[in-house]
């Protein structure tokens, strides 16, 4: 009968104290088995044998990226990182770590802007409205019609700076049928009536429109007595002076009779007089009063 075997023995590896130094280094599997040429499943039991923990996740060798070296060249180039992300599908946390390892800098090729969808009509506004006035007029944002008065190297100037009060006036009318002129331009929000600033102040179009006729400025409310709401028409305009004259004409003609000089509340018609489009008179002193009761009444 043979003798029992003894318990099996085994052999070191070869290379065992090569490895056995790295892992003390610090070194993780992977690298020891690629540096040595050994089998990584006899590193992973020297490490066991030793009872030297798992290497800190800093010394693994993450694999270059796919476009490590397209990434580079562009970086050199002066690209930013957004750009290069957007030519090779890079991550962009990958792109800044290329970055800071080769020490690239920032970039110093800046990104075109995109062309504004409404680039055309900004540009063509740029040179007679303030960028606030642009962006109200087409519903865009200021700092794109900034951006686009630099990139055009247009100054805005005021245009009052640059013309009369008449030729802003002209500017926002245009001739109608019937020798009317609507009014293009500013309104006011409540009423719809038409209005005008120029350098500071308000004027109505209509009155402009008198002062373009008579040479003088109106006396009173200015406005057209040819039937078409808002028209502004010089010769279609009249002030509150000569629409007293002309509606008094009216009546005479119509076979009305001189007013009388007191209404029947006794006030003086020489000043609160006015007449009707047909001649017809009232005293405005009175109408005042009215509406003003009026309104006491509904609020009551």
């Amino acid at each position: 009968m043979s003798a029992a075997r003894g318990p099996y023995k085994r052999q070191p590896h070869p290379m065992e104290p090569q490895i056995r130094v790295l892992l003390a280094e610090g070194l993780n599997n992977s690298r020891i088995a690629e540096q040595l040429n050994a089998p990584p499943k006899v590193v992973a039991r020297v490490r066991k044998e030793t009872g030297i923990g798992p290497a800190p996740r800093s010394t693994y060798r993450r694999p270059p990226h796919p476009k490590t070296r397209e990434i580079l060249e562009l970086l050199a180039d002066g690209h930013s990182d957004r750009e290069i992300r957007r030519r090779t599908g890079a991550g962009i946390q990958s792109i800044s770590a290329m970055r800071k390892a080769g020490r690239f800098g920032k970039a110093t090729i800046k990104p075109k802007p995109r062309t504004h969808p409404r680039d055309t009509e900004i540009r063509a506004l740029l040179a007679e409205h303030s960028s606030s006035a642009i962006a109200r007029m087409l519903g865009v944002d200021r700092a794109a019609v900034r951006r686009i008065r630099g990139e055009a190297g247009i100054p805005y100037v005021p245009a009052e700076q640059a013309r009369t009060l008449e030729e802003k006036w002209a500017s926002h009318t245009r001739p109608a049928d019937g020798g009317h002129v609507e009014w293009t331009g500013e309104r006011q929000s409540t009423s719809g009536s038409p209005t005008m600033r120029y350098k500071e102040a308000s004027y109505s179009p209509a009155a402009v429109a008198f002062r373009i006729k008579h040479g003088r400025d109106a006396v009173g409310y200015t406005i057209a007595d040819c039937g078409l709401k808002h028209c502004v028409a010089p010769d279609h305009v009249v002030d509150e002076a000569g629409r007293i004259r002309i509606r008094e004409q009216l009546r005479y003609v119509m076979g009305g009779q001189v007013r009388k000089p007191f209404c029947r509340h006794g006030h003086d018609q020489a000043e609160h007089g006015r007449y009707e489009t047909d001649g017809t008179a009232y005293c405005e002193a009175c109408k005042v009063e009215q509406k003003r009761a009026e309104r006491q009444a509904v609020a009551s």
